[in-house]
Order: C-alpha cells, then sequence, then structure tokens
C-alpha cells in the first residue's frame, strides 16, 4: 500500500529558500535540483521506513526519519495508522538539527 505524501508548511519555505539559493548562483541547476528533491519526496509513497532516523528524533520525542538528498536532509515523520508520510523540514545537511541545543562555549 502506498503512502499519501504531505508538506508542512515549515518544509515548503525551506525548499523554497533552498531553491532560491541555488537559483541566485545557478540558475539550470536549481531548476535541476528542484526537480530531482520532488522526485526523492514523491519517492517516500514506497516503504519510507527504508530510511535512518533523523538527529532531530533526540530533541523532539519523535522517531523522525529522513531522505538524503545531495546536501540537503529531508526529515519526515511516518504515521503508519493514516498512511501517510508528513514531510516536516527540508534542512541542509551542515545546518543544526531542529530542536538540538546551541554550543556552549
Amino acid at each position: 500500500m502506498k503512502y499519501s505524501v504531505e508538506m508542512t508548511p515549515t518544509a515548503e519555505r525551506e525548499l523554497k529558500s533552498a531553491f532560491r539559493y541555488i537559483h541566485a548562483r545557478s540558475p539550470l541547476n536549481a531548476v535541476r535540483w528542484l526537480k530531482k528533491i520532488h522526485q526523492a519526496i514523491d519517492s517516500l509513497e514506497d516503504f519510507p521506513t527504508r530510511c535512518g532516523i533523523a538527529r532531530e528524533s533526540a530533541h523532539l520525542g519523535e522517531t523522525l526519519r529522513q531522505f538524503v538528498f545531495k546536501s540537503h536532509r529531508i526529515i519526515f515523520f511516518v504515521d503508519e495508522p493514516s498512511k501517510t508520510v508528513r514531510i516536516l523540514f527540508v534542512r541542509h545537511a551542515k545546518m543544526q538539527a531542529v530542536g538540538e541545543p546551541e554550543d556552549e562555549e
């Protein structure tokens, strides 16, 4: 059975922000990147639990998974009862995990 895939407004904003950043540097690559990341997101319809546990799980108290796409992480929650994948965040891999405390120096 396929899962439905939904994006939260936060994930949509982060995806658009990443696209704008890439587009400012290389418009053609940005268009290709956007097409491919949408394909990656759509692939979560099939067996989303194949993806590893996201770092955010430790900080947010939920079992969140991640799909690593090039330099970005697609962070999502799998709701088994409703067979829904909710994309929560689209973040650059170098960014601090959501909910992770700031480094104290």
